[in-house]
């Protein structure tokens, strides 16, 4: 989607920059549902999509405020744009009135061609190459980001447990191929870890897994 999308003869503040605006916006939207995932991943609870929309508009409105408070978000920054208000940051208040009206914003910009709460709220994009300026906000950003991505990728301590009491577990157990020779590792890794820590049943299943009991013994 390119800004000449949304152009117009006259280019006033809700309208400057307004495909890049949109596409920064759905980029933070989707940031705040990876982090949301990482964190129900990270706290190994049960993923629901009630629990899951809970969490993910709770890491919005922190997206929202931190943007506020500081000018940049990773969504804008990586579309190379930066809101702000009268050459400033926009400050929690407007920050935190971001979190409904932006989503609202998302949703008819395409069809009004204009931001009409960013006008209410006085804000307006700034074009900014992305590799220039808030760079300890992008990096932490894009930091946390790939943080949910590895709680993502690494099995939780559930699905550890889980797997070796399965038939492929067992076999990771006792030595045999498995068809996942990184994932029995990791799962024995886990597994020793959570029974050194004291979890109970992380204790019972390491002990019925001889090369688990092996690595906790040593």
């Amino acid at each position: 989607m390119s800004d000449t999308l949304f152009s117009s003869d006259v280019e006033t503040a809700d309208t400057l920059h307004l495909g890049r605006q949109w596409l920064g916006d759905l980029l933070d939207l989707a940031l705040s549902l990876l982090l949301g995932w990482g964190l129900l991943r990270a706290w190994d609870v049960s993923r629901t999509p009630g629990r899951l929309i809970a969490v993910t508009a709770g890491v919005w409105c922190v997206v929202c405020l931190v943007g506020g408070l500081s000018g940049w978000t990773l969504g804008q920054a990586l579309v190379g744009l930066r809101l702000v208000r009268g050459g400033g940051v926009l400050g929690a208040s407007r920050g935190a009135a971001r979190v409904p009206l932006a989503l609202v914003d998302l949703l008819v910009s395409p069809i009004l061609q204009r931001r009409v709460f960013n006008r209410r709220l006085g804000l307006e994009a700034k074009s900014v190459p992305p590799w220039r300026g808030g760079l300890p906000w992008k990096a932490a950003w894009l930091a946390l980001a790939l943080a949910a991505v590895w709680f993502m990728v690494v099995p939780t301590r559930t699905e550890t447990l889980r797997y070796l009491k399965t038939l492929d577990g067992w076999r990771c157990c006792h030595g045999r191929a498995t068809s996942s020779p990184s994932r029995c590792t990791n799962a024995v890794s886990r597994a020793v870890r959570e029974a050194a820590s004291g979890d109970a049943q992380a204790q019972s299943v390491v002990a019925d897994c001889p090369t688990a009991a092996a690595a906790l013994g040593r």
